[in-house]
Parts: structure tokens; sequence; C-alpha cells
């Protein structure tokens, strides 16, 4: 005879199993409405929030902080030559404004594109890890992305949202050899945000095991490696913009990080961090434990060298379980992320955290190789310490 409560168990854990099957879309649902809420209480105690007279700027003004007023700019007026602006990428503050023409609210628009494509990228992450995975591993994998920390860039008017949906079809799309298509979802990247470039090589390692490792069959698929090129495009194509139309390409080649600089990255980011770096990773992570060791930095400095520490220990944990192509990517943003020295005023290493994020394999290989017996308290862990980052975003003492 069954008990009550092991009816109760039965019909929980027949629950659980027909929630799996499925991507967490809930979760995510869960994730964006305790976010909004939780961002217009932080305001509320803040004080900046309670002299807002319509409901809808009331909801949105919270998100109103650091990189969100260049995205409003952009939105609004255009890049303009000499502002900082160029600095951002375009296609997420271009999709914006083409909403912004119906909507006629800058950063409506721009959360609404974040929204959007948060959705999206949270089904088709589950779908990209269910190539290789069940749908258990499928499901902890993407609660795990969306509950971790930094994770809150994507409910925010941020890129990462619609990088990360790009990046995870771009993936996609190759493994079920696609390659044209993976290769404008990547160039669609590079356009969003720098780290784009850096999906040409997945894509150019699943071209090479596609050959079975062979130059000679390699050589037969050129025409495949035209596909791969389309993703660094995306990226000349924003430099040629800025060289044309704004005036923002002077080439410097007299060091690595001159033409970073004045090439790669806009000049007018000195504006934001004036002794930023671009160094050799190991020499930016000993200058900024160095810097860290000797104190004297605001506290959110630590919880992003803390996260980060975290998040290269799960690179870590989970290695032999991401995919190589997968791990090559991975692996790129992580050490591009140590090479990003953001000075020694304030934080050697801002947002380290969120361009870690990037990154998003890393959560396969966790998912994969352990097996969550407390996957719920874990999960609620995570997205409590996502909802503090938050009021730190929104009270502006820690950079998202």
């Amino acid at each position: 005879m069954i008990t009550s409560s092991e009816q109760t168990g039965v019909t929980r854990g027949a629950w659980v199993q027909k929630n799996i099957r499925q991507p967490p879309v809930p979760l995510w649902l869960a994730l964006r409405l305790v976010s909004i809420a939780v961002a217009i209480l932080a305001a509320l105690y803040e004080g900046s929030g309670r002299n807002i007279a319509s409901l809808r700027d009331f909801v949105l003004s919270p998100w109103h902080r650091y990189d969100t007023e260049y995205y409003i700019r952009i939105v609004r007026v255009g890049y303009q030559p000499g502002d900082i602006t160029p600095g951002f990428h375009p296609l997420y503050p271009w999709i914006a404004r083409i909403l912004n023409a119906v909507m006629h609210d800058a950063l409506f628009s721009l959360m609404l594109v974040s929204t959007i494509a948060g959705l999206l990228a949270t089904i088709n992450f589950y779908r990209l890890v269910r190539i290789d995975n069940d749908r258990n591993k499928a499901w902890t994998a993407t609660a795990l992305l969306l509950c971790w920390p930094a994770a809150i860039s994507i409910f925010a008017p941020y890129t990462e949202s619609l990088f990360l949906l790009l990046a995870v079809w771009c993936l996609l799309a190759v493994r079920k050899d696609r390659y044209w298509l993976a290769g404008v979802a990547g160039g669609l990247a590079s356009l969003t945000r720098q780290q784009g470039i850096f999906l040409a090589l997945p894509l150019a390692w699943e071209l090479w095991e596609a050959s079975n490792r062979d130059w000679r069959n390699l050589i037969k698929q050129w025409h495949r490696w035209i596909a791969v090129l389309l993703v660094p495009c995306g990226y000349v194509l924003w430099i040629l913009y800025r060289a044309l139309f704004l005036n923002d390409v002077r080439p410097n080649l007299s060091s690595i990080q001159g033409f970073i600089y004045s090439i790669m990255i806009s000049p007018t980011q000195y504006k934001v961090f004036h002794d930023q770096q671009f160094l050799p990773p190991w020499i930016a992570l000993w200058k900024a434990t160095k810097i860290l060791w000797h104190g004297g930095l605001h506290w959110s400095s630590y919880g992003d060298a803390l996260l980060g520490t975290v998040f290269i220990a799960m690179l870590i944990f989970g290695w032999r379980h991401i995919r190589t192509s997968y791990l090559i990517y991975s692996l790129a943003i992580v050490l591009i992320g140590l090479s990003m020295h953001t000075g020694s005023a304030v934080n050697p290493y801002t947002a380290l955290p969120r361009h870690m994020f990037l990154a998003f394999p890393v959560f396969i290989g966790v998912a994969t190789r352990y097996e969550f017996h407390r996957r719920s308290f874990v999960l609620f862990t995570l997205a409590l310490c996502q909802m503090l980052f938050l009021c730190c975003f929104v009270w502006q003492t820690w950079v998202l």
C-alpha cells in the first residue's frame, strides 16, 4: 500500500521528469520577472525610483546604468564621430533602433530585444546540449547558465543575450553541417561583440574533424572555408564602418597594444578606462594579483576576482566533458578576458565575470561531469547571488 507521502514523492518525481523534457523556459520566465521586481525594489531602497511618474519609467529606469547609457544614445542618435559610442558593436542597438521607430522608447526597445533574445537563447542552448547529452543534463546545463550570477547580463539591456543566441545558433548550425548558416550567425555575433570573432575557431575545428583530419579531404571542401571566413568578415565590416563614417580608425602598428586599440577596438575606449591595457594573460593576471594583494580597492574588485576564479575552476572541472571545438572557443574567451587589464585605480578586472560568461560551453562540462543530487538548492543559491549582483548593479556599486 502506498502512503500519502510516497504518493506525493511519486507525483513530484513524475512532474520533475516531465519538466526536464523541455527547455527550462519556466525558469527563464521566473528569473525574468523576479529580476524586474528586484531591480524596482533596489531602486526604491536607493531612493532613485520614488519620484517617477509613469509606470513604464518605474519599471525600466533601474536598468539605466553603466553601458546602458551608451546603447540608448546609439538608438536615439546613432554613432557620432568623436563620441565614446564607437567602442560598442552595432547589431544590438541597431535592432533596438528599428523597434524604437515604433516604440518611441529607446530603453524599452533595448530591453525587448534582450528579453526575446534571452528566451530564444535558452531554448536553443538546450537544443545544443541535447545533441550530445540526455534531457536531464541538457536541462541542468541550461539552468546553470541561467542562474549563474553574471547571467543577469542577459536580462539587462546589454549585448550578452543577443550574442549568446547568435553564438549558440552558430554552433548548432555547424553541428548539423550547415556551415554557411553557421558562418552567417558567427558574422552577426562579431557585429554584436568583439568576442564573436573567436567563433571562427570551433567552425574551423569542426571542418577539420569533418575531413577526418586529412588535409586532402580538407582541400576538397575549400568552399566551406569561405563560410568560416564570414565570421571575421562581420568584424571587418564594423572596422570599415568606423573608418569610413566615424573617422575612428587611426592605425598604429608600433605595438600590439597600438594595433588593438587603434583598429580592432575603438581608441575612445580609453575614455572609459584611461589606463586599460591588452596584455598577455599571464602578465595581466600577475599584475592584477599584485594589485589585489596590496588591497585598498573597491570591494567589487574582489567579487569579480572570486567569480572569475570560480568560473575558471568550472572550466577545469568539466574540461574532459566539453567537446573539443567548444573547448577551444571557451579557452579563447577566458584567455581574452584575463588579458583585458582595466587599470589599478579601482578594479584591474572590471566586468571579468560578464566577459567570461560568454564561454557558455563551460556549463555543459559541469552538468555532464557532475550529478547534482541537490540541484534545486544549487540553482536557488546561484539565483540568489544573481539577484544580489543585480542589486549592486542598480545601486552602481558593482560594474556589470
